[in-house]
């Protein structure tokens, strides 16, 4: 679809421990069109940080893996993706926020603004 810019088709992060393997991300998919907000909420541990952590190929290492899905960024696969590639597009095209707004968000401005300013 032209106007889908991002789209996550049954995403599988998975941490490998020595007390075995975590399924971090078990299956998420969704899809965000142009003009569009996305909010992931969840409980704490159900995934919404290792989830955009996968989108943005940041998922920690030893042990972090993408073993399965597609992440489809304005029709092309990140997983495709060189290191140097994903570099390039991380905060010039993609970025995300932190759980922590406080940390990441300006109170006394609104979220359009600071979205705009970036």
């Amino acid at each position: 679809m032209a106007d889908t810019l991002l789209e996550v088709r049954d995403l599988r992060t998975y941490i490998y421990t020595r007390r075995g393997v975590v399924k971090a991300v078990d299956g998420a998919s969704f899809s965000v069109r142009r003009g569009e907000t996305l909010g992931i909420v969840g409980e704490s541990g159900s995934g919404k940080s290792m989830t955009c952590l996968s989108i943005l190929r940041l998922v920690p290492e030893p042990g972090g893996r993408i073993v399965g899905g597609q992440i489809l960024f304005d029709g092309e696969n990140l997983l495709d993706k060189s290191p140097e590639e994903m570099r390039r597009l991380r905060g010039s095209r993609i970025a995300m926020i932190l759980q922590d707004p406080m940390a990441s968000l300006n109170p006394a401005m609104t979220v359009g603004e600071q979205i705009a300013e970036t």
